[in-house]
């Protein structure tokens, strides 16, 4: 299952495609999506050092190695609480509901198609309505 919202998404990085080949769980799959349609995050030099990595042609994100380095990153309240429901997601871990509230609208959006593709609903629309 995929989580798609936008059907002209901008080119995507190396980073991106590689972390896209990725041959990951449904968790991570949703995981690393929740990153590419967040974009900013994972544009960061920082976080890729932090969650990307390389291997002999393999890339994979390093979900446990993120969770421990994440009070140590520079973040905006909603940044900090974006990549914990990321990790509460690829770690399946538990995440008090109100780490919704800092998100903001586009945050929200991805957390919520991420939700629904876990739940294996591809039928839901979440964005803006016209």
């Amino acid at each position: 299952m995929t989580v798609r919202h936008d059907p002209t998404p901008p080119a995507r990085t190396p980073v991106e495609e590689r972390l896209r080949a990725w041959d990951a769980k449904e968790l991570d799959r949703i995981a690393v999506t929740m990153f590419i349609e967040e974009r900013e995050l994972l544009a960061r030099p920082a976080v890729q050092r932090i969650l990307v990595v390389q291997t002999e042609g393999r890339v994979y994100a390093d979900w446990t190695h993120l969770s421990l380095r994440l009070p140590e990153m520079e973040l905006s309240d909603g940044e900090y609480a974006f990549l914990e429901v990321v990790l509460a997601i690829a770690l399946g871990r538990q995440v008090l509901i109100d780490r919704v509230l800092p998100l903001g609208e586009r945050r929200l959006a991805v957390v919520l198609r991420a939700l629904a593709a876990w739940a294996g609903v591809d039928s839901l629309a979440v964005g803006v309505r016209s």
